[in-house]
C-alpha cells in the first residue's frame, strides 16, 4: 500500500487487526506512528493539567494581592489593581462607608491563632473563619459586616485574609500549607501564650 498518509496509517492501526495490518505490509509503521501518536497526547494532557495548577495559583495570588488580569489583543496581558481601580471619590466616601471605623486588622491575629489551636493546628479556611466570626462577633461594627464595593465580599472576610497574609509573612502561620488551609507555626504557638499571659 502506497501513498498512505501518518494519519490514515494510524487509523488503519486503530480500526484494523493485526494480521491484516501486516498482511497489508503497514504494521510496523502504522504501530510506530499510533504510539508517537500516543506519547503526543499524553504529553498534552500532562502540559495542560500543569497550566491548570498554575492558572489555579494565579488566581489564587491575584485574589490575595486583588489584582485582576486583562488580556487584550492590543496590549497583551495586563495586571489591574482592583484597590487603585476601584478607589472610590469624595462623593462615594461621604455617602457611604467611614473607613477608619472597621475593625483594625491586627485585632484579627489572636482569633486565628486561638481558633487554629482549638482545631489542632490547621484549619480549612471557611471552618477557620467561621471559628474567628464567633470569637470577633461582639466586636464587629456594621461596616465588618458590609459589602466589599469591588469585589462584594464580606468585609471582615478579607481583612481576616490580609491579616492571615501578614502572619505568613511574620512566620506565625506556615507558608508551606496545602492550598485553602491554615496551620499555625511553633512561633505561632509561642507568640499566642505570651499574648495571653499578657
Amino acid at each position: 500500500m502506497k501513498n498512505i498518509s501518518k494519519k490514515e496509517l494510524v487509523k488503519l492501526y486503530e480500526e484494523m487487526s493485526e494480521d491484516t495490518l501486516i498482511k497489508l505490509g503497514v504494521y510496523d509503521e502504522a504501530k510506530e506512528l499510533y504510539e508517537e501518536k500516543q506519547k503526543i497526547e499524553k504529553l498534552k494532557n500532562e502540559r495542560i493539567e500543569k497550566a491548570i495548577t498554575l492558572v489555579k495559583e494565579a488566581q489564587e495570588l491575584l485574589n490575595i494581592y486583588r489584582l485582576e488580569l486583562k488580556i487584550t489583543p492590543a496590549r497583551g496581558i495586563q495586571v489591574i489593581d482592583k484597590v487603585k481601580a476601584n478607589i472610590p471619590n469624595k462623593t462615594e466616601i461621604g455617602n457611604g462607608i467611614n473607613y477608619g471605623k472597621k475593625t483594625q486588622q491586627i485585632k484579627y491575629r489572636i482569633p486565628i491563632l486561638q481558633t487554629l489551636e482549638d482545631l489542632g493546628g490547621s484549619g480549612r479556611v471557611n471552618e477557620v473563619l467561621n471559628f474567628v466570626y464567633r470569637k470577633m462577633k461582639n466586636i464587629l461594627v456594621p461596616v465588618d459586616l458590609g459589602e466589599l464595593p469591588s469585589s462584594g465580599e464580606i468585609r471582615w472576610r478579607n481583612t481576616a485574609m490580609w491579616e492571615r497574609y501578614q502572619m505568613i509573612q511574620k512566620g506565625l502561620l506556615k507558608s508551606d500549607s496545602p492550598r485553602g488551609i491554615w496551620v499555625i507555626s511553633e512561633k505561632g504557638k509561642k507568640y499566642l501564650k505570651e499574648k495571653v499571659i499578657e
